[in-house]
């Protein structure tokens, strides 16, 4: 009979390659939203504007939650698609979620900020267009 023992020292799936961001989260008040830039640590392996998107739409941590940080934008809204042209036109496309059920022209613009905001942190953008299922007319419009 012949054993094999094999000894598994120190294997550990090599981390990806992280990035330093910034996705905008707010705090409210009954009169006013407040835009607060939040530090992230994003996926260096897809398209900058892809990742903060996609962090975003994690929301706050408890930690930050804890601080009175929330999203606006509705949980059942996901991230599509997002390009940026050579002009620094970023496009970013959302499911119909991203407008479902939401009223009142303050939490529209405070969504709007807070996406805007996100992608215009990134080198390069110079302006957003939002779409949600790939049209633009009327996207967060209060």
């Amino acid at each position: 009979m012949v054993l094999v023992a094999i000894a598994v020292t120190g294997c550990r799936a090599a981390s990806a390659p992280q990035v330093d961001a910034q996705v905008f989260f707010v705090r409210t008040s009954s009169q006013e939203i407040e835009l607060v830039a939040v530090p992230r640590q994003v996926s260096a392996e897809i398209p900058l504007a892809e990742a903060v998107l996609r962090e975003l739409l994690k929301g706050p941590t408890a930690a930050e939650r804890r601080q009175g940080l929330t999203s606006l934008i509705p949980e059942k809204a996901a991230f599509r698609s997002v390009s940026v042209s050579d002009a620094g036109v970023a496009r970013a496309d959302f499911s119909e979620g991203l407008q479902q059920g939401v009223g009142g022209s303050m939490r529209v613009l405070g969504m709007r900020q807070q996406i805007e905001g996100t992608l215009m942190t990134i080198s390069g953008i110079t302006s957003v267009i939002l779409s949600v299922e790939g049209e633009t007319e009327g996207v967060l419009q209060p």
